[in-house]
């Protein structure tokens, strides 16, 4: 990334065009890179937001069927991670069914920006109980906790712009879920002709089912979500148990979620307004009271300790 592509992708973004497709075509990619979906999404922040703000009872639909669906798996009292959850809009309509009740909700985006106007929409619709869901900056592929520490992972539509890249993302899923995957994700298979063109011209994932299987894990039911957004990009509900591994068996089943350096097991500490690791030797900026924990974001300080 770099400051060439943020402005030329903020000018095709004010005039209206694909920006995906624009930084595509630039750089040369046959598919959607980490920063072409960083630069995209941040972009939009706030989109989301006027986007559920006038559609108010669509989007309490939307959420009733997905608390519906995840509320059987998610007993009172399990920890909960929402993986690429944007602007925290579906996320906090989720909350506010009191069949939701968590005892940890972790929230994580590659963009700051949307996670920053998220927070202020969680806290204008939940009030005092929005403290419950912490927002983190992370990538998919390396997600800051250890491994089988989350009992239930989450996603509505962010694996969506990651075709060709499904299968270590869903590893890294895996990686750090205990008991299930509860996504929601746009399904390829049940999606029309016309839909599926639309979705492999946008690069999007696919045979989800599939994946899963190869990677071990169990998929319990696939159900097609009745209350979409688009109809050319249907939402299917994925309720899959990740695969026991010799790594997984060995680990604390009861082990608390706590941040770690991202994709691995080593535990982060919270010192002067920053998050670090001795074995990792690395140090993790805080912006805004939102920890950003990427690599890439990573800072070299083994003196720190």
């Amino acid at each position: 990334m770099n400051c060439f592509d943020i402005n030329s992708a903020r000018a095709v973004f004010a005039d209206g065009g694909n920006v995906t497709e624009y930084l595509k075509n630039a750089g040369g990619f046959t598919r959607n890179s980490t920063d072409i979906i960083e630069i995209a999404y941040d972009l939009q922040a706030g989109i989301y937001i006027r986007r559920a703000n006038a559609n108010q009872k669509k989007e309490s639909d939307y959420a009733e069927e997905l608390a519906s669906l995840l509320a059987p798996v998610l007993s009172t009292g399990k920890s909960l991670l929402d993986v690429g959850c944007g602007e925290l809009t579906t996320l906090t309509q989720l909350m506010r069914d009191r069949r939701i009740q968590p005892s940890a909700v972790y929230a994580f985006d590659l963009s700051w920006s949307r996670l920053q106007h998220g927070r202020r929409y969680c806290q204008d619709i939940l009030g005092e109980r929005a403290s419950i869901i912490r927002p983190f900056v992370a990538d998919i592929d390396e997600i800051p906790f250890a491994t089988n520490s989350i009992d239930i992972v989450t996603s509505n539509h962010a694996l969506e712009p990651n075709g060709g890249n499904l299968s270590p993302l869903l590893s890294e899923l895996f990686r750090v879920c205990r008991e299930r995957l509860v996504l929601f994700e746009p399904s390829y298979e049940l999606n029309s002709a016309e839909g599926k063109a639309r979705m492999d011209k946008l690069g999007y994932i696919k045979n989800i089912e599939g994946i899963a299987k190869e990677l071990g894990g169990v998929l319990h039911t696939v159900s097609l979500i009745e209350n979409l957004w688009n109809p050319l990009n249907p939402t299917a509900c994925y309720i899959i148990e990740p695969p026991q591994t010799e790594a997984s068996a060995s680990v604390d089943q009861n082990r608390s979620a706590e941040f770690t350096a991202p994709g691995t097991d080593f535990l982060l500490q919270k010192l002067d307004g920053f998050w670090a690791s001795k074995e990792a030797g690395l140090a993790f900026p805080v912006l805004k009271d939102i920890p950003v924990l990427r690599t890439g974001n990573g800072i070299l300080a083994t003196s720190l300790f």
